[in-house]
């Protein structure tokens, strides 16, 4: 009965986890506020209906889906009005909290996600239109029910912990019947996945269509403010950031390893929002050679535990927050389980002028290799 549950360090990486996204979140929107509340505008209701399906990226998780996923998802969210030169800059986006409980195609083997999340939805064009186009992201915590269990649950290779991080990312149309009713019909992809703190670990991804209907319950509190500038912000950028973190191993034994990485990137800001460059990572991950060893034989040296990439990125800065998206390539690895080709996503937030906290998941194509927590310096 033990094994169902995540260890005490993966309980506490994703308590961690989840508290820094929504302390970033939160810090962000009240920066200079003397009303801790004061981005709260007219707060909206809202409740909806997803059908979709179990987008498998391996073998073993397409033999497991038996079904179509269904789901039901209640928002609580409010419009931004122009409290920072960012809010007009991403014409006014709408923030929120949701919950969202959904069937993963398979009951016995999957079972069912609960999550709780944040979101931010933005808009593709600005000022008051009965039809909107907006794109949202969605980021929070996701309990599941069925978990891999070597007797129990054998069949259930992509998720071993009870406790997982969730993300979305949806293109909305919203349709305003009036002032207080809107309908919003949605197309998104969801991911589901503990990081690899627990082995094994292929995450869950969905394709889902949604349905819901919103309802304003309050009205605004403020008055739209245009014409905010976001200051002086610099067009070349260069930053150097260090992380580490922990993961398991593949041959699903249990045993945590050390991981670290040295970020170097520079990225040219074409405007304030967005920004394009490159850069060059140097891992090190101590399960490297315990899994070319098992693949293999024989026996590993140390050198074969650092593994350097180049990368491009792209980066869109709201505030002092940055998300931050690689795509690179391995050029020096001795071992690479899924592929030379690596991504990550992640928020750097600027504590300081110079000084940023980095936190991110690095994956190969669609499944997770690992939580990198660091800090940086931006030049």
């Amino acid at each position: 009965m033990m094994s169902y549950y995540p260890s005490i360090l993966c309980k506490k990486n994703f308590g961690y986890l989840i508290f820094s996204i929504c302390l970033l979140f939160l810090i962000n929107r009240t920066t200079g506020a003397n009303d801790s509340l004061r981005f709260i505008n007219s707060l909206h209701l809202g409740a909806g209906l997803q059908y979709g399906s179990i987008l498998p990226h391996t073998e073993s998780i397409e033999y497991s889906v038996e079904s179509n996923i269904r789901g039901f998802e209640a928002t609580l969210s409010t419009e931004t009005y122009g409290r920072s030169a960012w809010d007009e800059l991403f014409r006014y986006p709408r923030m929120g909290a949701g919950y969202l409980i959904t069937s993963l195609g398979n009951q016995d083997v999957f079972g069912t996600a609960n999550a709780v999340f944040i979101f931010m939805d933005i808009p593709f064009n600005a000022g008051q239109h009965k039809l909107k186009a907006a794109y949202q992201i969605d980021l929070g915590m996701a309990y599941i029910n069925r978990v891999y269990d070597v007797n129990d649950n054998p069949l259930n290779l992509a998720i071993s912990t009870r406790l997982n991080v969730y993300g979305c990312f949806r293109l909305n149309l919203r349709y305003f019947i009036n002032q207080k009713n809107a309908l919003t019909a949605g197309f998104g992809f969801s991911h589901f996945s503990n990081g690899k703190v627990a082995s094994p670990n292929l995450g869950i991804n969905t394709g889902n269509f949604s349905l819901s209907y919103n309802y304003r319950i309050t009205k605004a509190r403020y008055t739209l403010i245009e014409g905010e500038t976001a200051g002086s912000i610099p067009k070349n950028n260069y930053e150097l950031i260090l992380s580490t973190g922990a993961k398991t191993d593949d041959q699903v034994t249990g045993k945590t390893y050390l991981i670290a990485t040295l970020v170097n990137d520079y990225y040219y800001r074409f405007n304030p929002k967005y920004a394009a460059g490159a850069g060059t990572d140097l891992f090190y991950d101590q399960t490297l050679g315990p899994n070319r060893v098992a693949r293999d034989g024989g026996t590993y040296s140390k050198n074969e535990l650092f593994q350097f990439g180049i990368h491009g990125l792209l980066s869109a800065r709201y505030g002092r927050l940055n998300i931050v998206g690689n795509l690179g390539i391995y050029l020096y690895a001795n071992y690479y389980k899924y592929s030379r080709i690596y991504t990550r996503i992640g928020l750097r937030y600027a504590v300081a002028p110079h000084i940023i906290l980095n936190l991110s998941l690095k994956a190969h194509y669609a499944i997770a290799d690992y939580v990198e927590w660091g800090i940086g310096y931006r030049f």
